[in-house]
């Protein structure tokens, strides 16, 4: 059986390193791949339904896993349904990474937050290439009181790096140890629910 992960680049470092843990453990016989797409498709939701479609089409896979957050495109349930996709409740990539891990059991709306995978790639997203305003991008963070990188250990990130987003969005920047137990269960019960749903689906 082939499952494969269709998602979004954010989730890259910490993916990587739980499936090699996943893999590690032997706790599933099936084949396990993973097509990432751009992170900087969430600027334009057309282009993200447009990739998603078109990935999803092109995928050779008994399941598809969507990695995504349930929220990231509003019309994901319309136009997903006749997929053979599992998909995850947590509404965005850091309730999906941290979940309760995050300071005070929850996210709020004065508060941005980073994963590792966002301090890496950040630039891709708020490429002005990509049509996005620069100008606007930066202002927007005006509404955060403080921006929380949710660091699940995975790599090490440096204070420079910390800096370069902090001199772009001029908002402070605290760091909060996580870790990775959260995201491995969330993907381990992914896996096993596409299984699951694969062999239903064979009966």
């Amino acid at each position: 059986m082939k499952i494969c992960f269709l998602g979004c680049g954010i989730y890259q470092p910490e993916l990587e390193q739980v499936l090699a843990k996943i893999k590690e453990e032997k706790l599933f016989e099936c084949e396990l791949t993973v097509n990432y797409l751009p992170i900087n498709l969430h600027i334009d939701l057309k282009k993200l339904k447009t990739a998603v479609l078109e990935a999803l089409a092109a995928t050779e896979a008994d399941r598809i896993i969507l990695l995504y957050g349930s929220k990231c495109h509003p019309e994901f349930d319309m136009f997903l349904q006749d997929y053979p996709v599992t998909r995850f409740e947590q509404s965005n990539c850091i309730e999906l990474i941290m979940g309760d891990a995050i300071q005070g059991g929850g996210m709020d709306s004065k508060t941005f937050y980073l994963t590792s995978g966002w301090i890496l790639k950040w630039r891709e997203l708020f490429d002005p290439g990509w049509g996005v305003d620069e100008v606007a991008m930066r202002q927007s963070f005006a509404c955060y009181d403080r921006i929380v990188f949710a660091d699940s250990g995975i790599c090490e990130i440096s204070d420079e790096q910390q800096l370069e987003f902090f001199e772009y969005a001029r908002v402070p920047i605290e760091v909060q140890p996580g870790g990775l137990d959260y995201f491995k269960d969330n993907i381990v019960a992914a896996i096993r629910q596409a299984i699951a749903a694969a062999e239903e689906e064979s009966l």
